[in-house]
């Protein structure tokens, strides 16, 4: 079913195509001049059909306004005077289509089917695209600085640093980085590190020739090359060895490379991330980090909050894997209860969002019914939160302090909304708040 608004001064058009889509089951809207298709358009259309010539207008103007506002919008020109040039005229500020009046409605239906069928693909293109590279969900206060920081700044420079505890997301927000910086459309190349064999650093960063080093029959390009006019992301940049460190300083400082076994240097432009789970500042401090390498290094830093510290994003992401495991799987998208959600949030998670996947992952392995309750979940993950508190009465109290705050700030302080979700009336969690003093 689609939304439909038509724009047209010839009121049989109007009611002969609204009657004949709302027997097909569309939604179907219908303006007679510009005034009314101004007041309409912008109430989220799937598809707009405008005529050229209105009473008070032109429709290409409105045309040009809408995809100025909205430039995903699909819109199809429609006019029993209008020439070629008009036509084409249209199509390049971005009309979907032209169709000449008298219309079709065989050809109106189609154009339709196509249009969503088109959506369809859209849309499936960037849950795919999520599902590879993931998404920076959240929504949390340090999640959304965080969205805007890496919106603002990654264009405008090509050195990053991520720090962050393991399990954060350290190479999702690489990624981010790299969608949004000046080398977006080309390569990005992850290295791990703390995986690479000391003696082979060089040969993996930069490139060897043949005959470098003992086995060396082929030559190899190496990742900066790899990664160049894109982005190389070093994880884990703490393990890697000082000797090899240098290396990444001069590649950064004279934007070349020299390979392994060459005198020759090669030029290369990229992005270069780097992202540690360990104080960098500490290490060099102990003398195990340039701290020559950290400067370079550190022209914008991305600080990652650990899941702890962004408790409203746990259900988030919950229900994010739950929904992805479901599109894998091609099952039923299981659902949490409010008592499932509430336990789920009492953890620390000391494995960050990937001990949290996993535990989603299980839970949606083993749980059978569609509907996971806390019981589900104590099943896979059986211990309580720990409350410092002395006694029992003080500790149900802390928990259920927590919560409730926890779902009042989820819902933006919609008491009723936080009632629901926590399974009580409003009047009962006014007093609970009261007592539990909530302001």
């Amino acid at each position: 079913m689609a939304r439909v608004l038509i724009i047209d001064d010839e009121e049989h058009i109007r009611s002969t195509l609204k009657s004949a889509l709302e027997r097909r089951s569309h939604e179907c809207v219908t303006a007679e001049d510009l005034k009314q298709g101004k007041q309409f358009y912008k109430a989220g259309f799937d598809i707009l059909f405008l005529d050229v010539m209105l009473p008070d207008g032109n429709g290409i103007q409105l045309l040009t306004e809408i995809l100025q506002e909205n430039p995903e919008q699909l819109v199809v020109m429609i006019s029993g005077h209008a020439d070629i040039t008009t036509a084409i005229n249209a199509i390049k500020i971005g009309a979907y289509d032209f169709i000449e009046k008298p219309l079709s409605l065989d050809r109106i239906l189609i154009t339709i089917e196509n249009a969503l069928q088109k959506e369809n693909l859209k849309t499936e293109n960037k849950r795919l695209t999520t599902l590879v590279y993931g998404s920076l969900i959240g929504e949390s206060q340090n999640i959304l600085k965080l969205k805007q920081d890496i919106a603002k700044s990654a264009s405008r420079t090509t050195r990053f640093l991520i720090a962050g505890e393991n399990g954060t997301g350290k190479e999702l927000v690489a990624h981010m980085i790299h969608s949004h910086s000046q080398f977006a459309e080309g390569p990005f190349v992850a290295v791990n590190c703390a995986a690479l064999p000391s003696e082979l650093v060089e040969s993996e960063l930069f490139g060897h020739t043949v005959g470098a080093f003992t086995g060396a029959s082929k030559a190899r390009k190496g990742k900066f090359l790899e990664a160049d006019n894109g982005t190389i992301f070093l994880d884990e940049i703490s393990e890697m060895p000082l000797e090899a460190q240098a290396k990444i300083l001069r590649a950064i400082e004279t934007k070349t490379i020299i390979s392994v076994g060459s005198d020759k240097e090669q030029k290369v432009q990229c992005n270069i991330i780097a992202a540690s789970n360990k104080d960098l500042l500490k290490l060099v401090a102990e003398g195990k980090f340039r701290e020559d390498l950290l400067y370079r290094l550190n022209v914008v830093k991305f600080e990652i909050p650990p899941l702890r510290k962004r408790k409203d994003d746990i259900v988030l992401l919950a229900d994010y894997f739950l929904q992805s495991f479901a599109y894998e799987t091609k099952s039923t998208v299981k659902k949490l209860t409010p008592e499932a959600k509430l336990y789920l949030e009492a953890f620390d998670y000391p494995g960050n969002i990937r001990e949290l996947k996993n535990l989603m992952e299980r839970i949606n392995i083993y749980c059978d019914s569609d509907i996971i309750r806390r019981e589900d979940i104590t099943e896979i993950l059986p211990y309580v939160p720990k409350v410092q508190t002395t006694n029992l009465k003080d500790a149900v109290a802390s928990f259920e302090k927590q919560q409730i705050e926890t779902s009042i700030n989820r819902h933006n302080g919609n008491i009723s909304k936080a009632a629901k979700e926590l399974g009580l009336e409003r009047s009962h969690l006014y007093k609970k708040m009261k007592k539990l003093g909530i302001e």
